[in-house]
């Protein structure tokens, strides 16, 4: 696998770039923010902010994904190599779980239709609340948003000072662990 033309890591530079101008942008808002004492956050700018936070989970979603297709591209089950993390403060969840959860969630929030477990179980495990409860039967809900996001809740779990950097240093670690692992494998094929 040493000499798998995949084994070089070219898709973090590409990350890297699509998401240190939304860290820019980010920054900028935590320093208004801050200057403000934040009395606006909730009212203002917690639902752009949440899209720009979103959205960076979806990257690296994309990037964990083609990351496991570039090592297993026969691999159906995608998630199996989820697991092969860091659990997030002695959960059950690991750190590329959360991700993929946070990624899935805020793509899916806005639909009526229910989560997916593949989603909602990291959520639960880490009590990250998802739910608005609209009536006492807990049957009619929507999935929050805003200041008080699961996508907030996610970041802050990750990186407690909102550094998107340490999101793609999570990632880029979890696939290098990924490659030492088959490269240790006693059944590995090279190719």
């Amino acid at each position: 696998m040493k000499g798998h033309y995949l084994r070089r890591d070219l898709r973090i530079r590409v990350t890297k770039d699509i998401i240190s101008p939304l860290q820019v942008k980010l920054d900028n808002i935590k320093e208004i923010c801050s200057k403000d004492g934040y009395i606006y956050w909730d009212s203002i700018y917690a639902d752009d902010t949440e899209h720009l936070v979103g959205t960076v989970f979806i990257v690296l979603q994309n990037y964990i994904n083609s990351s496991i297709s570039d090592l297993y591209p026969d691999l159906l089950k995608l998630s199996d190599k989820y697991s092969i993390d860091k659990k997030v403060n002695n959960s059950q969840t690991t750190r590329i779980e959360l991700i993929i959860a946070i990624a899935n969630y805020y793509k899916h929030r806005d639909s009526p239709s229910k989560l997916r477990s593949n989603t909602i179980k990291p959520l639960n495990d880490l009590k990250i609340a998802y739910k608005e409860i609209y009536d006492e039967q807990n049957e009619i809900y929507s999935h929050i948003v805003g200041s008080c996001s699961p996508v907030f809740e996610g970041l802050s779990l990750l990186s407690e000072l909102w550094d998107f950097n340490d999101l793609i240093n999570i990632v880029s670690d979890w696939r290098e662990n990924m490659w030492l692992n088959e490269e240790k494998s006693p059944t590995l094929q090279v190719e």
